[in-house]
């Protein structure tokens, strides 16, 4: 699934003690971007995720043995460079950043 099909599209639905398909009241609660996120990854972070997946699947733990692995399989950074672990890390804090920012509450995503 790439979005939550219990996300209100349109404007903020009265919800009073959950139900109705909704687990709260979006407007009452600080939503997490990528817990509420409407769409879904871009074509890029799709890509990267399976790679990544694939690479911790071959025993990768380290930024350099990630790196390397994603190498190997032919991934590329948004600027279409190899990974460096530098890269690599810079990628993972700015995906890790929006992953965690938090949404105003009332915003609905959709």
């Amino acid at each position: 699934m790439d979005t939550n099909i219990f996300l209100a599209s349109g404007p903020t639905p009265t919800v009073k003690g959950g139900g109705g398909g909704f687990i709260e009241d979006p407007r009452a609660v600080e939503n997490i971007v990528f817990q509420t996120r409407a769409l879904p990854l871009d074509p890029f972070e799709s890509d990267l995720a399976d790679a990544l997946m694939a690479a911790f699947g071959e025993g990768a733990e380290t930024l350099e043995a990630l790196a390397g692995s994603l190498n190997r399989h032919g991934s590329m950074d948004r600027d279409g460079r190899a990974w460096d672990e530098g890269s690599l890390a810079d990628q993972l804090k700015q995906s890790g950043d929006a992953l965690f920012a938090a949404v105003p509450t009332g915003t609905v995503h959709g």
